[in-house]
């Protein structure tokens, strides 16, 4: 099924078959919600036939966390964590059928520490018990399954930007749902709150997250000369109408979190890679006329909000926005930080193995105020898995980059890894995991891109 990206007409009908999705949102959501379980069919089973050549399953990973966010739009009555579970299946079974030299068995010893907060989880009713754990620990296990898969998987530079093209195809259908279900004709900005209605209806901070891994996927093409659609045109047009919607959403975590990502992906082909350097000297007037074309979106965004996106982003409330006068005790974390002191002193009044998952929301509410939900994945992990899950955070999410980092050196695999990661770090801060994205995107970090010979990238393995 990948193998449509190969020829141009193949790509153009695959847009049009999404952007054809995309409007179906507003006039026929089942068929949007349909269409997920069936692309996960088609993908395992083109995984199995092909022997899963060329790591199709991990780009079709890739490309379901980013139509997750549709078939929850669609209000398809399947699990919430359908995404994670969807991409671990597939993700296990390349693993599988594939075959790998080389096995990366840190990977099982964090499998291992995610096991003992099941023991403590309590509920009178076993089958809340069971949805308290699998809402959890569902997202770290498809960080697990997801690293497994791709932790120092080789593959040459030219057939990875080919396939992770696959991924960038769900923004199709997500600009033409938004389009369609929240006309920029019908939407009305009278706050600097979070907007539902500039988000189809759906929460404001998922949708601003998707639509920020689509500009960090065209971004990055653009930064290293490549064109993610088949047209450059287009390339510019999705990129102008992602940044618009993104904005539009007032959620700053997406479109923050895209930012950092590609700063931190320039900032090591710059250093690391001469060729890259010389490019960008080249192309200074292209990369100032880039830069305006950003600056424009906002300020063409801020005029359709009436001021109201810029007061978001300098974190004044409405009625400092209205008034003029800046209130003390105002945060621009707009109350994760409370819901995170909060899990820290659950995590000292139980630093052994936490409190078990789903049960930091209960503990949360003698310290918040109320039954709150997780926003920060790390502050979860301390508080529901205790020291375990500083060891989980230390091994897991500082040490082992830090050891990729170092031990694989070829610019295209560091450019990749260090967007990827800078990416679901920064979601797994103001969006927790209620996404698969994160965990998937985390473990893919650790591909190998290989854009020059083996003795560039140190010892890394094949897979």
């Amino acid at each position: 099924m990948i193998k449509l990206l190969d020829y141009k007409s193949g790509y153009v009908a695959l847009i049009v078959l999404h952007l054809f999705l995309g409007a179906m949102l507003k006039y026929a959501p089942g068929i949007v919600a349909l269409a997920y379980p069936l692309f996960f069919l088609l993908f395992w089973l083109d995984v199995v036939y092909r022997l899963d050549s060329d790591a199709r399953a991990g780009f079709y990973a890739l490309y379901l966390v980013g139509y997750e966010m549709l078939y929850r739009m669609a209000g398809a009555p399947y699990s919430w964590e359908l995404g994670k579970y969807a991409s671990i299946i597939l993700l296990v079974t390349g693993l599988v059928i594939g075959g790998r030299r080389y096995f990366p068995w840190i990977f099982i010893f964090l499998l291992v520490l995610l096991l003992p907060a099941i023991f403590l989880t309590e509920h009178s009713d076993p089958a809340r018990r069971l949805d308290m754990v699998m809402f959890n620990i569902s997202g770290p296990l498809s960080l697990i399954a997801s690293g497994l898969y791709f932790f120092g998987r080789r593959l040459p530079a030219s057939t990875f930007f080919h396939q992770l093209k696959w991924a960038f195809l769900p923004a199709f259908a997500v600009i033409m749902a938004l389009s369609t279900v929240a006309s920029l004709a019908t939407i009305e900005f009278t706050s600097v709150q979070s907007s539902a209605a500039a988000s189809g209806g759906f929460g404001p901070n998922q949708v601003s997250t998707v639509l920020g891994w689509f500009i960090l996927l065209a971004l990055l093409y653009k930064i290293n000369g490549a064109a993610i659609t088949p047209f450059k045109w287009l390339d510019w047009l999705m990129l102008f109408y992602l940044v618009l919607r993104a904005l539009l959403t007032f959620s700053r975590g997406g479109v923050l979190g895209s930012v950092l990502a590609l700063l931190g992906a320039v900032a090591v082909l710059y250093f690391s890679y001469y060729g890259f350097r010389r490019r960008l000297v080249q192309s200074l007037p292209w990369v100032l006329v880039g830069l305006a074309f950003f600056v424009g979106v906002f300020v063409f965004a801020n005029h359709l909000t009436n001021n109201y996106l810029l007061y978001r982003y300098q974190g004044l409330s409405t009625t400092e926005a209205l008034t003029g006068e800046r209130s003390s005790g105002g945060s621009l974390l707009t109350g994760r930080d409370k819901i995170i002191a909060a899990d820290i002193k659950v995590f000292t009044e139980h630093p052994g193995f936490g409190v078990g998952y789903g049960m930091g929301a209960i503990y949360r509410a003698r310290y918040y105020g109320s039954e709150a939900a997780a926003h920060t994945e790390f502050a979860r992990l301390l508080s529901e898995h205790g020291i375990v899950g500083l060891i989980f955070m230390l091994v897991g999410m500082l040490g082992l980059p830090l050891y990729f980092f170092f031990h694989y050196r070829d610019p295209m695999t560091r450019c990749f890894f260090v967007a990827f990661y800078l990416l679901s770090m920064f979601t797994m801060f103001h969006a927790a995991m209620r996404l698969a994205l994160p965990g998937v995107v985390f473990g893919a970090a650790f591909m190998w891109v290989a854009s020059r010979g083996k003795e560039e990238v140190g010892e890394g393995q094949d897979a």
